[in-house]
């Protein structure tokens, strides 16, 4: 099918599925450059996309703007089922990345970061990362193949994976993510909408092809934040991830707003695109290649 079909075929139902103009939709429509083929399935499971939105927002938080070689959250690739989903990690992050998302107190902090009652089962090529109050599970592979080691405990931290149950602090944290206490976002729409970001890598990742890394960050548990400065327009990153099924489902007034020529709001404002109109990072002595390599050390010191 030709460019343009395609295009008209999305703006068409854009038109559908929005409540933007036929000459918003269009311009939209038009500058998708990707094309992924057969659709990424959601997962089936309620408890399953509310694990899969925890670590998705868990990572970004995390990580923000330290992703290396193109992996925001540090996914490079996945292999995904409405039952089953297997996240390909960056080799580079993928210590950091389970380092991440185990639960754990810590004392400088002075609560528990990491995905409360997550608990891990470790193989000789997966890493099993199980909801302690559901079945919900993902598996963790590295793009090197190399066998796992888990993380220890850092300084001030005290790792709770290793426990049989979960103690009240944990419980409450699981708790809060699954009402969005304090925010008020619609807790089910927010869980299928940071699911697919987790399940789209090969899209989302294009806000850091150009320089490596880009910046994630959330404001409460109802939101995530992408913003970048090179590459693909706001319009254009929005656009693919539209072309992808991405507010499928999504009520049309909440499914996309254009805020500014430089921000977009899906789902209400439970995911924000945002590009600056200039780049951040062009020159020593803090180019993206001064950058990178201050990113990789503090992962391996």
């Amino acid at each position: 099918m030709s460019r343009s079909r395609n295009a008209n075929r999305l703006a068409k139902r854009l038109c559908r599925q929005t409540t933007l103009k036929q000459s918003t939709a269009s311009r939209l429509a038009k500058q998708v450059r990707v094309y992924l083929g057969s659709p990424v399935p959601d997962a089936s499971a309620s408890h399953q996309r509310r694990l899969e939105a925890h670590i998705t927002h868990v990572l970004a938080d995390g990580f923000q703007d330290r992703q290396l070689n193109g992996a925001l959250f540090g996914v490079r690739e996945v292999r995904a089922t409405a039952q089953h989903l297997e996240l390909v990690l960056e080799s580079a992050m993928a210590d950091e990345v389970v380092h991440e998302l185990l639960p754990r107190f810590d004392e400088h902090y002075g609560g528990i970061r990491g995905v409360a009652g997550l608990r891990v089962q470790l193989s000789s090529r997966a890493i099993v990362l199980g909801d302690a109050l559901s079945s919900a599970r993902i598996a963790v592979t590295r793009t090197d193949g190399q066998a796992w080691r888990l993380p220890t405990a850092r300084d001030g931290e005290t790792l709770l994976g290793d426990t049989r149950g979960l103690s009240p602090e944990e419980r409450l944290e699981a708790d809060e993510w699954a009402e969005s206490i304090p925010s008020f976002a619609d807790v089910p729409l927010r869980d299928l909408l940071l699911s697919r970001l987790l399940r789209r890598p090969a899209l989302v990742n294009r806000a850091a092809e150009p320089h490596g890394f880009a910046n994630c960050y959330t404001h409460h548990s109802g939101d995530l934040v992408i913003e970048w400065c090179c590459g693909d327009t706001v319009e254009a990153l929005c656009a693919t991830l539209l072309a992808h099924g991405f507010i499928d489902g999504v009520p049309p007034s909440d499914a996309v707003e254009l805020a500014s020529p430089q921000s977009i709001l899906l789902g209400g404002d439970i995911v924000i695109l945002r590009r600056h109109s200039t780049c951040l990072y062009g020159r020593s002595p803090f180019g993206v290649q001064e950058i990178n390599e201050y990113i990789r050390e503090g992962y391996e010191s």
